[in-house]
């Protein structure tokens, strides 16, 4: 994921449509049982497994060289937890603020992103390399975006989140150890993974920061690929997921929360969907074989949030719509790996999804499909707030239901109550 590049011709794109127009190699994780297609029929006998069951934990403990005692479970929000009953009593402006994520440009708070933040409560801001100089003024930045999450009374601490995978994909060189890539760090094993995920997320912490857009999960296996390459730990399931689950569990040792990324899977596709919708051209039977056995270690590992992004893959969504906006497909972590956590989106800034349509089109396709955070990460607090508003409309003419959102603010609540910086 690139945040907050904003292409030329920003305001010129399509209006409307949600709607785009690889090969993935047997994992060799242990096949996970058929469970029902995308249109709920059975496609093969067999009871369907519960993630987090045991027959699941033995399939993934498998995988993951650990036994089904050593794998947590997912992290959920409970309907009588408190972030769901507070949430319950939000008003449409609140909870909506607690679904979205802003980024802004420079490295000062703009009136723009002041207004998003007290005025529309937003609770969650990804920075950029860009915003901040060093240790010192990404901690100088937490403590005032932390202390404008307090002047507005959100429902919980703000959250800043930002991008630390390892290798070329660091927002942080200052403060935080510096870690090689996924492919790198992955050689030398889980325990490897784990101590400097830990190590990471201890020096993130410091600095304000609660939420890592990390580890991935995506497993590389079509060469062509532009923009997975090293920052995947291997090309087969039974590589990935036990270091997967190990990241995991590192940046819960150091304090921060985990984002497994991306879902449904990429690294089998050709492109690179910064620049261009990207399709994969993987069955539902390669991706319960691969990706899914990765992002379900994850789950089970209990990882916070699992992130959607734009690839298009007709074996989930015959339509041809891109993941993100899929609810066929976003509806998969639920139903199928039975996440119980925060489901973010990619940014929805990000080219592909640009060239077919706004950023406040976007906004609202992604929280009708299902997703819980919504990252516009545009750049432009003043055009962050107007996805904010079609957000507002979409629930007010009732395309989006009030209770949905305020179900999705209760688990994003859930994670930053988890996770509370000295900068929230």
């Amino acid at each position: 994921m690139v945040i907050g590049a904003r292409p030329t011709g920003a305001r010129t794109w399509v209006r409307r449509g949600a709607t785009g127009d690889s090969s993935s190699q047997s994992g060799g994780g242990g096949r996970l049982p058929r469970l029902p297609d995308v249109a709920g029929r059975p496609v093969a006998r067999g009871p369907r497994p519960r993630w987090g069951g045991t027959l699941c934990l033995a399939l993934l403990a498998a995988a993951c060289g650990s036994s089904p005692a050593a794998l947590a479970t997912s992290r959920a929000t409970p309907a009588s937890s408190p972030a769901a009953a507070s949430a319950a009593a939000l008003d449409l402006t609140t909870a909506l603020g607690q679904t979205v994520g802003v980024a802004f440009s420079g490295r000062e708070v703009t009136p723009a992103l002041r207004h998003l933040i007290v005025d529309l409560k937003v609770g969650t801001v990804v920075l950029l390399p860009s915003n901040f100089s060093g240790a010192g003024g990404l901690r100088h930045l937490t403590a005032e975006l932390g202390a404008l999450g307090r002047e507005a009374g959100l429902p919980a601490p703000l959250l800043v989140c930002l991008n630390q995978e390892g290798g070329r994909a660091s927002a942080v060189h200052d403060g935080v150890p510096e870690m090689p890539s996924e492919l790198v760090l992955g050689a030398g094993g889980p325990g490897a993974v784990r101590s400097a995920m830990a190590a990471t997320a201890r020096g993130l912490r410091s600095l304000g920061v609660g939420l890592d857009l990390a580890p991935v999960s995506d497993l590389r296996t079509n060469p062509a690929d532009d923009v997975i390459g090293d920052r995947s730990f291997g090309p087969t399931a039974a590589a990935v997921a036990p270091l997967v689950a190990a990241a995991v569990e590192g940046l819960h040792d150091g304090g921060v929360g985990s984002t497994v990324k991306h879902f449904p899977g990429l690294g089998g596709q050709a492109g690179d969907p910064h620049v261009a919708l990207t399709t994969d051209p993987m069955t539902l039977t390669q991706w319960e074989d691969t990706h899914a056995v990765a992002i379900a270690a994850g789950i089970t590992a209990g990882t916070d949030a699992v992130m959607t992004t734009e690839v298009v893959v007709p074996g989930l969504d015959p339509t041809g719509t891109p993941a993100v906006f899929s609810r066929p497909v976003v509806s998969m972590l639920r139903d199928r790996l039975h996440f119980g956590g925060v489901i973010v989106t990619d940014s929805l800034s990000m080219g592909g999804i640009q060239a077919r349509m706004t950023v406040p089109a976007a906004a609202v396709a992604a929280l009708e499909a299902g997703n819980d955070l919504m990252l516009l990460s545009n750049g432009d607090p003043n055009y962050e707030a107007q996805a904010v508003e079609a957000m507002r409309a979409a629930v007010e003419g009732g395309r989006v239901s009030l209770d949905s959102v305020r179900a999705s603010a209760a688990r994003v609540i859930a994670l930053r109550r988890r996770y509370p910086t000295a900068g929230g």
